[in-house]
């Protein structure tokens, strides 16, 4: 049986049609990209399996045994919670089973109750059945867990504590997507979960999505989140859904081969249906009328079962051309330090973003930019494109250098009571007839163009953005987040015209599908500084995984002795399996005495004691999963060519 069966659903609003008699299903583990361009109703379809809006025709059916969660783009969580108080409600029924816990072991505590064997063992009884459902649930360990998730996605431990309402939009939809995967529901819904996270955060996501033992649904424009964590795809396009298997790498495959086979079955039968239309033509009076009869039976056999021309969709076409080349050198920067006042402080220096950077940049190079949000990508690209000072050092740029910097937020270089027209044309030498065909290049056309800025979605922002920057032609590229808002039709436009590009580029951005396409040099923005790798991103990633395997391999486990000295008194030992399994045996141990005693209705007259034993079961049962983690990354040791 499948956990969710969608049957013939439809979906309008006023006359426009969004969704239209989609059907599918979804069995329980299974993980699904669903995709389409802007606008065709992703959001509208996730609202309809979530059950938060009602279809015209059709039904979504869940499993009735199934719990479900859905993280909207744009969440509305009680400003006034806490922020971990809020993460632990996602797994409310853990927490209930908690509450009556506790109140169960209040019972058995009571003279009353502990007095009177029969309504004694009726309590334990029920005390044994909820404690065994909390414990299943991974109730003991459940505040570690939310601890982890919320650290995963970037919380502070002071940040616990904070209410949603003082939090900015981004870390809002953190907290929310913190509170749907706490509660690890069997069906997750995530409307594009990577939006407001960095890549530290998506990279620890997908890394969680890959071990969430539901199945989930997820729209997202991440590429490689989708690679990694699905293993089908449903597109949707015209209102309906079409399921590909595989991945989007797959999927972009198999719709390829889709489309030319059913081009070139299009065309065999235009061409039968024009040869058909000249006999008949030709001789439907003459001696071969008859003949021509038959040819007009098969014709209308052929035009009874046509086949749809493939749609030729509109699509950004984008070209970035390059003024002369500079200089070698096309910039530097010498111990530059950058610090913005902060209003809260006084006489504090302000907050320093960079400290003493030094970098060089030549005539070619593709630069990638990494590094946590607020960690001063964007800094450093306006330090460059001159747009701001150093507090001290020096920004210098090459001969004939043209910069160019393209704002992650759109707002920053559009005026919005301009309308997309104006906007191109400013002081530029072009007439209205040549800026309206250059920008239906970018998905601008008709009366679209005489639409103002203000009123304009991301993602049109987004494309008109890039199409000024495009149109002054320079010869250094400063990139913030240029594929925000951008579907992924458009990112691989405009990837393509990155691609083929003659100048200087340096793009800050989260998606490792554009930075391992095009960058071969990658800067890290981290602790005021730049680690600079001379390589792609995927060969950054693999050797920071080698030093971390390495690094883990060379660990004692937490809490454990202290590292011991190898042969020659200089390397801790790596632990050995044997000495692993005997601490999870001892730790076992400790567990099932502690659980021992959680049984024992007498340890609750001192409620101390009894909040003692719990602690120490929690304790012991974090231990373990460190245990078992650390014995199979040893046996993963073992098994390697050489070990």
């Amino acid at each position: 049986m499948s956990l969710l069966a969608v049957s013939e659903l439809s979906k309008s609003y006023a006359d426009l049609e969004i969704i239209r008699d989609v059907t599918f299903s979804l069995e329980a583990r299974e993980r699904a990209a669903l995709i389409g361009r802007n606008g065709t109703g992703k959001t509208t379809l996730l609202r309809l399996l979530a059950g938060l809006d009602h279809p015209d025709a059709g039904r979504v059916g869940l499993s009735g045994w199934a719990r479900l969660a859905y993280l909207p783009q744009t969440p509305e969580g009680p400003s006034e919670s806490a922020v971990l108080a809020h993460v632990l409600e996602g797994a409310a029924d853990v927490r209930a089973l908690e509450a009556r816990a506790r109140d169960l072991e209040h019972l058995m505590a009571t003279p009353e109750v502990h007095g009177d064997t029969d309504r004694l063992n009726a309590v334990m009884e029920e005390y044994a059945r909820v404690r065994e459902h909390f414990e299943h649930a991974g109730g003991f360990t459940l505040e570690t867990r939310a601890w982890m998730v919320l650290s995963g996605l970037g919380f502070r431990e002071p940040d616990l504590a904070r209410p949603l309402g003082v939090l900015s939009g981004g870390w809002r939809v953190r907290a929310e997507l913190a509170r749907a995967l706490l509660g690890e529901p069997d069906l997750l819904l995530l409307d594009e979960p990577t939006n407001h996270l960095d890549l530290a955060a998506t990279e620890w996501l997908e890394g969680y999505l890959k071990s969430f033992p539901g199945a989930c649904i997820v729209v997202s424009h991440d590429r490689a989140l989708l690679d990694a964590v699905t293993s089908r795809t449903l597109e949707l396009e015209d209102g309906r859904v079409t399921s590909y298997p595989g991945a989007y790498s797959a999927y972009a495959r198999l719709k390829a081969e889709r489309i030319r086979l059913q081009q070139e079955a299009w065309a065999r039968q235009q061409e039968e249906i024009a040869k058909l239309e000249d006999y008949i033509r030709r001789y439907k009076a003459g001696q071969r009328a008859a003949q021509a009869k038959s040819r007009e039976k098969m014709l209308a056999r052929v035009e009874a079962e046509l086949i749809e021309a493939p749609q030729e969709r509109r699509g950004l076409r984008v070209r970035a051309t390059s003024a002369p080349a500079s200089g070698k050198m096309v910039a530097r920067l010498k111990r530059v330090t950058k610090r913005f006042e902060d209003p809260t402080a006084i006489d504090s220096g302000g907050i320093e973003v960079l400290s003493e950077v030094s970098l060089e940049i030549y005539r070619g190079e593709r630069v990638g930019m990494l590094g946590p949000n607020g960690a001063g990508k964007s800094t450093l690209l306006r330090l460059i494109a001159g747009l701001d000072s150093p507090t001290s050092g020096i920004v210098t740029l090459g001969a004939g250098v043209r910069p160019r910097y393209f704002a992650q937020e759109s707002t920053q270089v559009l005026d919005p009571a301009n309308t997309v027209l104006d906007e191109i044309l400013s002081d530029r030498p072009l007439s209205p007839e040549q800026v309206r065909a250059y920008l239906g290049r970018f998905l601008f056309s008709g009366e679209e163009v005489f639409k103002r800025v203000g009123m304009l979605s991301g993602g049109e922002r987004q494309r008109l953005s890039l199409a000024k920057l495009l149109l002054d032609e320079p010869n250094l590229l400063l990139l913030d987040e240029p594929t925000n808002h951008l579907d992924i039709p458009a990112r691989e436009a405009l990837e393509a015209a990155l691609r083929e590009f003659p100048g200087t580029m340096i793009v800050a951005t989260h998606d490792r599908y554009l930075l391992e396409r095009l960058a071969t040099r990658i800067l890290t923005v981290e602790d005021r500084g730049i680690a600079d790798f001379a390589g792609t991103y995927r060969e950054m990633r693999e050797r920071r995984t080698r030093e971390a395997t390495q690094r883990a391999r060379r660990m004692e486990p937490r809490g454990g002795k202290a590292a011991r000295k190898g042969a020659t008194g200089a390397q801790p030992a790596v632990p050995t399996f044997d000495e692993v399994a005997a601490l999870i045996s001892a730790v076992e141990r400790e567990r099932d005495e502690a659980a021992g005693w959680l049984g024992d209705p007498d340890l609750y007259r001192d409620p101390e004691r009894a909040r003692a034993m719990r602690i120490r079961y929690e304790v012991a049962e974090i231990r373990l999963e460190e245990l078992y983690a650390m014995l199979e990354l040893i046996e993963g040791g073992e098994d390697r060519p050489g070990q």
